[in-house]
């Protein structure tokens, strides 16, 4: 079949290319004199074209001359269509004159469904829209390219997904009752079928005034709930069963999110115990497989890849476990396993092993700095509890430290309360107790860096009580 395209470059190819009339040098092209054999750089004309006579024409457009060097010929209708395919084409050519026929729309569809994409004609439109402009311009009619569809033996209604619509219907039914099941065993405080100026929407929480709609995937429309909900409710939230479990949007004022995070924010859920959180989301992703198991197996990996990803991120931002647990919505015991590669170490690669070996270094400093750590605030009056917050270790182990280095909390104390009675029971000029406090924080603070003047205070009046008669 004939193609004007084809035929224009074999010929630019047999009189210029083999020729050598013409080359490249860099983006400047140059033309050879026939008299002398000198090359000289072309001059370049309104419509990007250089004088350069063939037997078609005395000029020949650049686009040309730098395709064909960018993907040297001979040229067949076949490379046309595959470089066309590839997107090759478009790089060097707005409109390309004469190459979409019949044969080479055909040709393209044939690639388009050896690689498996979508034929879906939003997608077609917006990704392959040279080809989709081509069917535009060689049909009448509405619906064009679905007259090209039907002319190619290609069933119009499969490509759209209508005739999955009954079937996604009833998975979507059976999705939403399932999921508000699974709440109500959970004794999630939301209302099921809930009634808000005559709309119903899946769940409502009373205490934000929102709706949350349940849809079976994550490109699900939700026509319903911009056109009503939105006005009716504080906050509309969808969320979704199929699809990315980590993106999510917020257009218009409607969230779109994954239910395996959104349900990972709630508190009804992180006061579960862990063994329970994990069985809701293995009944999940139970429910997502007895729809699709690949797609649950896809989205499944996708999540923990990211999920990894983002705790290695911060990981190596500086943040603990339990800083890492609050931005994933994880347990910082799981963050744990994660991250010592005792869970999903198929996607965490060789870091769990630079993270024990970090680990190991940082057990061993902490052995050498800890004791004198906890020596120094003990000695500047801090508690065993107190110490034990701050460092992040346990009691028992500031215990262990303290009777390591032959220091006992209560002895050190008392040396301390000691001091502070001798001051409260000085005679001073201070006005009123709170200066008097102040200036006994003072002369304590070198020896107890971490006296305050509350724990002043407080002993002041424990004493007090207990010595009824004494004087300050």
């Amino acid at each position: 079949m004939k193609n004007d395209f084809l035929d224009r470059l074999n010929i630019y190819h047999k009189e210029l290319i083999l020729t050598n009339r013409i080359k490249m040098d860099g983006d400047d092209p140059y033309v050879r004199r026939k008299n002398s054999n000198e090359w000289i750089k072309a001059k370049v004309y309104n419509g990007d074209n250089i004088s350069c006579p063939t037997s078609l024409r005395t000029s020949l457009p650049l686009a040309n001359t730098r395709f064909m060097f960018a993907h040297p010929g001979p040229y067949t209708i076949d490379k046309l269509v595959q470089l066309a395919f590839d997107g090759e084409l478009l790089k060097f050519y707005g409109n390309v004159r004469g190459f979409w026929t019949e044969q080479t729309r055909e040709m393209y569809l044939k690639l388009l469904l050896k690689h498996n994409i979508t034929l879906s004609e939003h997608f077609i439109k917006d990704t392959h829209t040279a080809f989709y402009k081509s069917i535009q311009k060689a049909y009448k009619g509405s619906r064009k390219y679905r007259q090209f569809l039907l002319e190619m033996g290609v069933d119009p209604d499969e490509v759209s997904g209508m005739k999955n619509v009954g079937k996604f219907l009833n998975e979507g039914r059976h999705i939403e009752v399932k999921i508000i099941e699974m709440l109500e065993e959970l004794s999630a405080p939301l209302e099921y079928g809930h009634r808000v100026d005559n709309l119903i929407p899946d769940l409502y929480d009373p205490h934000k005034n929102e709706a949350i709609d349940i849809k079976r995937h994550i490109k699900t429309g939700i026509k319903k709930e911009v056109e009503k909900y939105i006005d009716a409710f504080s906050k509309v939230t969808v969320i979704h069963l199929i699809g990315s479990r980590t993106t999510e949007s917020n257009n218009a004022g409607i969230r779109r999110v994954s239910i395996f995070k959104w349900i990972r924010e709630q508190e009804f859920f992180l006061s579960l115990e862990d063994k329970q959180q994990d069985t809701t989301i293995k009944c999940l992703d139970n429910l997502v497989a007895d729809i699709n198991k690949k797609q649950a197996e896809q989205d499944r990996m996708d999540f923990h890849r990211k999920l990894v990803e983002r705790i290695i991120e911060l990981d190596k931002a500086g943040y603990n476990n339990r800083e890492i647990s609050e931005e994933v919505g994880f347990t910082y015991k799981y963050i744990n396993r994660i991250l010592v590669g005792k869970s999903l170490r198929e996607y965490s690669g060789d870091y769990p092993d630079i993270y024990n070996a970090r680990q190991e270094e940082d057990k061993r400093n902490a052995s050498k700095v800890i004791p004198n750590v906890v020596k120094e605030f003990t000695l500047g009056g801090m508690k065993v509890r107190d110490i034990s917050t701050k460092l992040g270790i346990s009691r028992d182990m500031v215990k262990y430290h303290l009777a390591n280095l032959g220091l006992n909390e209560k002895v050190i104390l008392k040396k301390r309360n000691d001091r502070l009675i001798k001051y409260f029971n000085t005679t001073t000029e201070h006005k009123n107790l709170k200066e008097k406090f102040t200036w006994i924080v003072e002369q304590l603070i070198d020896d107890y860096p971490h006296i305050k003047f509350g724990a002043v205070k407080t002993f002041y009046y424990s004493y007090k009580e207990e010595h009824k008669n004494g004087q300050t």
